[in-house]
């Protein structure tokens, strides 16, 4: 049935594949696995995590631009919740993504001094 979650389940698998550089299906997942499946294992160690990372998203760790990439990883892994009913609604998504932004906005902020913030 395509309804909302549905599409929140595919906006979710769409993030993974921008996150790691991926297809949906690939034969390294193993049978009958996809994108999804196969991140939910491979999350389960930090390491793990950081190995399935596109390289251009492998950042200093700690970095806050990490920290955003791992924040995004987590909506991702909601949109991807088994059942339907726990998957965020498509507002709330934004709402978590624009989080993420507005958390970046905010530490630049923090990060200029008086006359740079003038200027702004």
């Amino acid at each position: 049935k395509v309804d909302e979650k549905s599409d929140i389940y595919s906006f979710g698998v769409v993030l993974l594949e921008l996150l790691t550089g991926r297809r949906p299906i690939e034969p390294e997942y193993g049978d009958g696995v996809d994108i999804a499946q196969w991140m939910k294992k491979k999350v389960q160690t930090r390491e793990g995590t950081l190995e399935v990372l596109d390289s251009r998203m492998r950042i200093a760790e700690g970095s806050d631009l990490m920290q955003e990439v791992m924040l995004t990883l987590r909506v991702a892994l909601l949109c991807l919740l088994d059942l339907p009913m726990q998957r965020p609604t498509m507002r709330d998504v934004v709402q978590m993504l624009s989080d993420v932004s507005k958390t970046k906005v905010m530490k630049d902020v923090g990060r200029m001094s008086s006359p740079d913030l003038i200027s702004i």
